[in-house]
């Protein structure tokens, strides 16, 4: 990729929904260069999807984070496990990860209740195959723009979403659903096509939009495969012995100022912390560990590296 290609990249990740029109004004390019670009990046699988991402929060929904472990799976059955939690609607991100577990999962539930159903018919179903898993509810959640990694754009405010919320619950009925629905597999859908794919008028989903773009969705974006630009997503999970307030604000503003850094997140449960890292090599991944060492020794018991080596499902709307 050249330097215009890792523009486009940014402006896709701050909206995705972005005219072509507005974005070759900022780039100063044509609308047919940048529609080039933008395809080529497609077809290198770059960007693999267009999403939109809520405040699920705001919905009344608490996620959790869940590891497996498998036990010698044979093909076939373990292509049944990840058929079982892909088709899980409450399932809203799941990762193929090398490490020691197997499959990371994020889901998004209203009740206890919901989260115990979906476990106990998980392991029922594959009994033989689970050989351990752990899960950690998560407080709060960060992902930071692609500025900062593909730019190196050193930032006062660095730009983020948070995915996480105890505020006042908003409501939304059917056809918001609907919308939502849509826009969380294909976040760059027309206001055209939308219409017509929810069976409703364009001047109705103008309005709808514009009203949950001000409470409940965050961001419109694309999913980035990180192989593809050159970088390993490594997961380095924390448990921390000391956690101050003071000591936590050193570590969300030290993840925040990284520039390799694309996801944070504060758990409860057995690890208490995750970062997510964007490293290149292993001499990059040792000088990684060893700032976070000198930086947060004194605050940290133990950690975990695991690396991300496929995401098998985003959609951040679990209905």
């Amino acid at each position: 990729m050249d330097l215009i290609d890792k523009k486009i990249l940014c402006e896709l990740d701050l909206n995705c929904r972005l005219p072509l029109s507005k974005l070759s004004k900022k780039l100063r390019l044509s609308r047919n260069a940048i529609d080039y670009r933008i395809k080529n990046l497609e077809k290198l699988g770059i960007i693999s999807q267009y999403i939109c991402s809520l405040n699920l929060g705001l919905l009344g929904y608490k996620q959790y984070m869940l590891y497996f472990k498998l036990h010698n799976p044979t093909k076939e059955l373990e292509k049944e496990f990840i058929k079982e939690i892909i088709n899980e609607k409450l399932v809203v991100h799941a990762s193929k990860i090398e490490g020691s577990f197997d499959y990371s999962v994020t889901i998004a539930v209203k009740t206890i209740n919901e989260l115990d159903v979906f476990l106990t018919r998980l392991k029922n179903e594959f009994s033989n195959l689970i050989k351990d898993y752990f899960v950690d509810i998560v407080v709060d959640y960060k992902i930071f723009k692609l500025n900062k990694l593909l730019l190196d754009k050193g930032e006062k405010f660095p730009k983020f979403e948070k995915y996480a919320s105890d505020d006042l619950q908003i409501k939304i009925d059917e056809m918001d659903k609907k919308i939502l629905r849509e826009l969380s597999q294909k976040g760059n859908i027309s206001i055209v096509e939308l219409a017509i794919k929810t069976k409703s008028s364009v001047d109705i989903i103008k309005y709808r939009l514009k009203k949950l773009n001000k409470t409940l969705i965050t961001s419109y974006r694309f999913i980035s495969n990180f192989n593809k630009l050159s970088y390993y997503n490594y997961i380095i999970l924390l448990k921390i012995r000391k956690n101050t307030k003071k000591d936590e604000e050193k570590l969300i503003s030290w993840c925040t100022f990284k520039k390799n850094i694309p996801f944070c997140a504060k758990r409860i449960g057995y690890f208490d912390f995750e970062i997510n890292a964007a490293i290149k090599d292993i001499n990059e991944l040792n000088e990684f560990i060893s700032e976070l060492k000198s930086e947060f020794g004194e605050i940290m018991d133990s950690y975990e590296i695991i690396i991300e080596s496929q995401v098998l499902k985003s959609n951040y709307v679990p209905f």
